[in-house]
C-alpha cells in the first residue's frame, strides 16, 4: 500500500514538472509570458455570512416587491426578495412576499419605500 502511494505522489510531481517546463519553454519561444493565473473563487471578496438582515416591507404581490426592490438597488443597497411562510410563530397569516436588506442599510431603505407614491 505504501509502495502505491510512493508512486501516485512521484508521477504527480512528475506532471506538475513537466507543466512548468512547458510553461517556460513556451515563454521562451515566443517571448511573451504566459497569461497570469486566474484568481480562485475562494479567495475573492464574500458577503459577510454573519450580517443580520431586516426585513423592510412585506406585500401580497411579487410584483409590488421587484418594483420596490429596483428602487432599493438603483441607490446601491443589498436587497431580497423572498416569499414568507404560511403563519408567523403566533398563527397569525403572512401577506406573502418579503423585502429585507442589511439592518446598516435598513434606514436608508425605509426611507426609500416611506417615500415612494405607490
Amino acid at each position: 500500500m505504501i509502495k502505491l502511494f510512493v508512486y501516485l505522489l512521484l508521477f504527480a510531481v512528475v506532471l506538475y514538472l513537466l507543466s512548468k517546463w512547458g510553461k517556460r519553454e513556451q515563454e521562451l519561444k515566443t517571448g511573451v509570458p504566459s497569461a497570469p493565473p486566474k484568481t480562485r473563487s475562494l479567495l475573492k471578496a464574500k458577503p459577510n455570512p454573519r450580517e443580520v438582515w431586516i426585513q423592510v416591507f412585506e406585500t401580497a404581490t411579487v410584483d409590488e416587491a421587484r418594483l420596490f426592490q429596483a428602487r432599493i438597488q438603483e441607490q446601491d443597497i443589498e436587497c431580497i426578495v423572498y416569499e414568507q411562510g404560511k403563519k408567523d410563530i403566533h398563527g397569525n397569516a403572512l401577506k406573502g412576499v418579503g423585502i429585507a436588506v442589511p439592518k446598516t442599510a435598513a434606514g436608508a431603505a425605509q426611507g426609500i419605500i416611506s417615500r415612494s407614491p405607490d
